[in-house]
């Protein structure tokens, strides 16, 4: 696609990121940290200690789908990341007390800046990895169970519609409150904050997020305090990437979902209760009992819902079968044309829904190859000739593999 995907690796380019190499991945995944958060000038601005700056970024890294080690460190290697982003911190520090980092945004102080929102929008897991635990759970059943399990993956795959299926921009995680507060990943940086990443917020300012409460409110039956309705978008503080200058999406405030603190039953009720509110309106989702938070996803109702507030909202590539978005969608995401796609479909039988992406293969720092083995190792194509596999789920295996090895 000529040179709008600049992101992608040229031929014969080490890959960054390759999981061989530790410290490799250590520079990958330190780089992804610090896009999704304000310069650290502005967090030593406000008061946060190199330690407590640095525990936020490890934090971030721990948690990083994309980082091939996460999870799985061992000890030395966790002191070699924790020593590694104490180092760039305290440098960052030093040169930011010297006045040499002037890039740090001006704000007046205000209540509630650097604190914590409550209302994270917390990361998404890969999608390859869910279908092959999809077609494993299948594989691995009783034998008793395996004819049931064989259904129930093909209507999974081949039958039920997805709820959405949006394009994924690659900008920087950013949020608004209801009560005009905006949000980065980790932390509210105030009503004032212009400035995010270098990129303007204004985008942000229109959307009227109380509005989104109000109407959320209805739909529970009860009040939602506030500040208790925090919509989440991409804001696109990259218009180098895709495109994106010539797309008109830079400094965009692209959204793509909601987190919302959910109110105190008042009869006791089990939290499950307020799932089923939802679901009735039509609202994909899902409820963290921990916390008495619940995520909305993108889907019809709150697409509109977010229209209704004045948001821009993100691409819906098609509403379909897992399949089919595979197959309609393989060709351009090979070609890096976008980021990614986001998919978000039901949960089993429960009316709650699951969230995940699917990435170009120049995205993730190496973790595609790790997608492409997990693939391979099904062995589709020897399940269909031995009849315990339906061609179109072979099909649509074999194309991930090809999208991941791109």
């Amino acid at each position: 696609m000529g040179n709008s995907f600049c992101k992608r690796r040229r031929d014969g380019e080490k890959e960054v990121g390759d999981p061989r190499d530790f410290h490799s991945s250590l520079n990958h995944a330190l780089s992804s940290a610090l896009t999704k958060f304000d310069s650290l000038s502005t967090y030593f601005g406000d008061g946060m200690t190199v330690d407590s700056v640095a525990k936020m970024l490890l934090r971030e890294i721990r948690e990083d789908r994309d980082f091939p080690f996460s999870g799985r460190m061992m000890p030395s290697q966790e002191e070699q990341l924790r020593k590694f982003v104490m180092q760039m911190v305290g440098k960052s520090y030093g040169l930011w007390k010297k006045g040499a980092d002037p890039s740090g945004v001006k704000v007046a102080r205000e209540e509630g800046r650097g604190k914590e929102s409550g209302l994270e929008w917390a990361s998404i897991d890969h999608y390859p990895v869910w279908v092959v635990d999809q077609i494993e759970n299948y594989l691995s059943a009783e034998k008793g169970q395996q004819e049931m399990m064989r259904r129930e993956l093909e209507r999974t795959l081949l039958e039920k519609p997805l709820f959405s299926a949006t394009v994924k921009y690659d900008g920087t995680c950013f949020g608004k409150l209801d009560n005009g507060n905006l949000s980065g990943r980790r932390h509210q940086v105030g009503k004032a904050c212009e400035s995010y990443l270098q990129t303007s917020t204004a985008a942000c300012k229109e959307c009227n997020i109380e509005l989104v409460r109000a109407e959320l409110s209805r739909v529970f039956d009860a009040e939602l305090t506030p500040g208790s309705v925090c919509v989440w978008g991409e804001l696109m503080c990259n218009p180098g990437y895709y495109d994106y200058l010539a797309r008109g999406l830079a400094e965009k405030w692209i959204c793509f979902g909601a987190v919302v603190k959910l109110p105190q039953a008042q009869d006791g009720g089990d939290i499950m209760a307020w799932s089923k509110k939802l679901d009735k309106h039509g609202f994909a989702h899902s409820i963290a009992a921990e916390g008495q938070k619940v995520r909305l996803f993108l889907c019809p109702a709150l697409r509109q819902l977010l229209t209704k507030a004045g948001c821009d909202v993100t691409d819906d590539a098609q509403q379909s079968t897992h399949a089919n978005l595979v197959a309609s969608m393989a060709k351009s995401l090979a070609a890096g044309e976008n980021e990614g796609f986001v998919l978000v479909f039901r949960r089993g039988n429960f009316g709650q829904a699951s969230i995940r992406k699917w990435k170009n293969s120049a995205e993730g720092g190496g973790v595609s190859k790790r997608h492409a083995e997990q693939l391979k190792s099904l062995k589709v194509r020897d399940l269909q000739d031995l009849g315990m596999l339906d061609a179109r789920i072979a099909d649509m295996v074999e194309t991930m593999i090809q999208v991941a090895e791109a």
